[in-house]
């Protein structure tokens, strides 16, 4: 199977997103700043109140909570915006540009403006589908990004997946 695509700066995008919510280091991160800064300031809430800044102590509780609460939206925005950042830096003139992906019974190989290579099939460590891409993890680190978007209604990923032997991991429900 042989088809073209284009990836734009939204592709790149939500790829680190994916990459980023499936790291142990980050989601490690995440979850101890969610949890200390919240524990911190209710500390500084009880010395403040055992002080008598009674004003100051309802200001670090309100702070407590406010960050307990929203903390997770703010993580991801945060994220989203390094993200987008680095991306325009860094691959912005790789938007829009023509790529060809051939699926073959014992390589994938790639073809767009720069380069072309091969890719054993036993070197796939994984393809994930996500609402709006496949993702094609090769065992040196590098990814292949499809976006759905690209395929026409006559290609059927899946299907050709499973024809050479790879399986495809459902993650129709991740969401960023």
């Amino acid at each position: 199977m042989k088809f073209q695509y284009k990836i734009e700066a939204e592709d790149f995008l939500e790829f680190q997103l994916y990459t980023a919510s499936k790291d142990i280091i980050i989601q490690k991160r995440k979850l101890r700043s969610w949890i200390l800064l919240p524990i911190a300031f209710s500390i500084m809430a009880i010395f403040s109140y055992l002080s008598q800044s009674y004003y100051l102590a309802v200001y670090f509780t309100v702070l407590a909570l406010v960050i307990g609460v929203f903390y997770p939206k703010y993580f991801r925005w945060r994220y989203k915006k390094h993200y987008a950042s680095f991306i325009g830096r860094n691959y912005s003139k790789r938007f829009g540009q023509i790529a060809e992906l051939e699926i073959t019974k014992d390589f994938i190989r790639s073809i767009d403006k720069v380069a072309e290579g091969k890719v054993k099939l036993s070197e796939i460590e994984y393809v994930s589908e996500t609402p709006n891409h496949f993702y094609i993890k090769i065992s040196t680190g590098m990814s292949f990004i499809i976006p759905k978007r690209e395929l026409g209604p006559s290609i059927d990923l899946i299907s050709e997946f499973s024809r050479i032997g790879v399986s495809v991991q459902d993650e129709l429900n991740w969401k960023w």
